[in-house]
């Protein structure tokens, strides 16, 4: 068996003899692992000097789709990617040779119009953008600097900084939650700008930093944060934070994110961690796309054919110049005494075909109309300010918010819309739950008739009569009228316990997050995952059982 040893008898073998033939030798180094970017990132908190060897990212974000110097060259590009603007840039260069039988300017002109009138129009609604990235980079913060609050535009933020956000303001960057005025740790946050979701949420900060409340106490943290890179995954977060010889982790339950509003929280204090385009909601959002709608894509198919007929137009009409062309038709001056022959040689009909078919091109060319584009954009563009940005119909007044369009190229599709992908049918509809009826025990309680009623009847023809006082005002999620439970007349009931169980477990069994004055319980509003758990909620308060206290326990 030739083993180990036989594989070294021939190793030496070869040595022995590569002895004889020296060669030059070199020193190689096999295995070299290339410097490559740590997995994780290493951030100082509340020391500015240690994180600025790091250089990490600025909190200015931009969300433009040109800048000073790309504007014209990407804005010229995305014209001429447009059929109708290419044809008659080749129309223009045509004209300025002596084959074209007019002007140039009747070409140029008209083109450098429109390409004037829509750069205007991509100009003014990036800068638009720009005025909005601007507001925001702007806002301000209160940033911790020789053991007190200072206010500083978003946009000096720093990783590692540690600020104060108050309640109803939003996160400038993605923080690390250290604590809050709320006694247990927690705050509530809103995340509507991230996922749509209304209803509130808890974060839970780390027991070990909530004494790093007030200025004074923040400027003796000296924590340091091990984490994750920069990415766009919403729900995790992976890190460790090493205080006071400790090794703590952390989860995303201590991670606030920009985007996010706080809400029943009088003020936290959070240490940056990501920064302007390093942001998770950053890193979730596109670079401003090149739309073009499809009635552009058919304008463009359109054109095509309509040069296509120009084209068929252009070969017939030079073929019969090639084929009758003669010096005996004086009157075109083609004799060669005359001077140009030598550009336009009759002789020659090769010649004669490829001069006839460009001219009659450029002479043409009116037929494919040159203000069609520039007629629909602009078009669009007052359909956007002062349509769409303007109805009534698009006004959602409960927040106060108008209709907005950010860009007028794709007004069109709004009518277009053949299909909805949706998750829930919530996304479909008002989502609006009403307490109107409930059984408790053997009886059942609410005056009405509701709407799985209203249409088995409507479908079998038969009229119901609804006995319910006309113009009733109730809470929104609250449509529910019986004088049995209502004003505390529940107590007059055969069953006042089984009404009271019913009305305890309404507002004890459920998620919902109270948001208001706890001195005044009948305001307190009810934040809730599902509309159904608030209408029940609110019931509940409207019957007398007022939810006003959310408490966090751990084990």
């Amino acid at each position: 068996m030739k083993g180990w040893d036989g594989i070294q008898s021939s190793l030496s073998s070869r040595s022995s003899s590569s002895m004889s033939h020296r060669v030059p030798s070199q020193s190689v180094r096999l295995g070299r692992v290339q410097p490559q970017a740590p997995s994780y990132r290493t951030i100082f908190c509340n020391d500015r000097d240690s994180n600025l060897l790091v250089r990490f990212k600025g909190n200015s974000i931009s969300t433009t789709k040109y800048n000073f110097f790309t504007f014209l060259p990407k804005g010229l590009f995305e014209q001429f990617r447009r059929v109708a603007n290419l044809y008659f840039l080749t129309i223009s260069i045509l004209s300025t040779t002596p084959i074209s039988p007019v002007s140039p300017i009747t070409n140029v002109l008209p083109l450098s119009l429109v390409l004037l009138v829509s750069l205007i129009k991509e100009a003014f609604e990036d800068w638009k953008r720009f005025q909005n990235d601007m507001s925001i980079n702007n806002n301000m913060i209160d940033v911790l600097q020789d053991q007190k609050w200072v206010p500083v535009p978003w946009k000096k933020l720093q990783v590692g900084d540690i600020i104060k956000v108050k309640q109803d303001g939003f996160f400038p960057a993605d923080l690390l939650f250290l604590a809050s005025t709320n006694a247990d740790g927690v705050c509530y946050i809103e995340t509507a700008n991230l996922d749509g979701e209304t209803n509130l949420k808890i974060r839970k900060a780390l027991e070990k930093t909530w004494d790093y409340l007030t200025p004074e106490k923040a400027s003796e943290f000296k924590g340091e944060i091990q984490c994750e890179q920069p990415n766009n995954s919403l729900y995790t977060f992976t890190g460790n934070l090493l205080i006071q010889k400790q090794t703590l982790p952390l989860s995303p339950n201590q991670i606030l994110l920009r985007g996010c509003s706080l809400r029943n929280t009088e003020y936290i204090v959070g240490v940056v961690i990501f920064t302007g385009q390093e942001t998770k909601v950053m890193m979730n959002s596109m670079n401003v796309p090149s739309k073009r709608s499809t009635l552009e894509r058919k304008l463009d198919k359109l054109i095509l054919t309509l040069f296509a007929t120009l084209f068929m137009m252009c070969f017939i009409g030079a073929i019969g110049s090639a084929i009758f062309v003669n010096k005996k038709y004086f009157y075109l001056h083609l004799d060669s005494s005359e001077e140009g022959s030598a550009q336009f040689n009759p002789k020659n009909r090769f010649l004669v075909f490829i001069l006839t078919m460009f001219t009659l091109i450029t002479l043409y060319s009116t037929i494919i109309p040159i203000s069609l584009y520039v007629s629909i954009e602009m078009i669009k563009f007052i359909q956007s300010t002062q349509f769409i940005n303007k109805d009534l119909g698009m006004y959602h007044s409960e927040t106060n918010t108008p209709a907005l369009a950010r860009t007028s190229n794709l007004n069109e599709e709004l009518g277009q819309v053949e299909y909805i992908f949706s998750d829930k049918t919530g996304t479909l509809t008002r989502n609006l739950m009403e307490f109107f009826k409930c059984s408790i025990g053997v009886e059942v309680y609410g005056n009405g008739v509701t709407e799985i009623e209203r249409g088995l009847a409507e479908r079998n023809g038969m009229k119901i009569e609804e006995n319910r006082p006309p113009h009733t005002v109730h809470e929104r999620g609250f449509n529910f009228e019986d004088a049995r439970l209502m004003r505390g007349a529940w107590r007059n009931e055969p069953n006042p316990d089984a009404c009271k169980e019913f009305f305890r477990c309404l507002a004890i069994c459920h998620t919902v997050l109270p948001e208001g004055d706890e001195q005044s319980p009948e305001k307190i509003k009810y934040q809730a995952a599902s509309p159904d758990e608030a209408a029940l909620v609110i019931a509940a308060k409207n019957f007398g059982f007022f939810f006003y206290r959310f408490k966090v326990q751990t084990y």
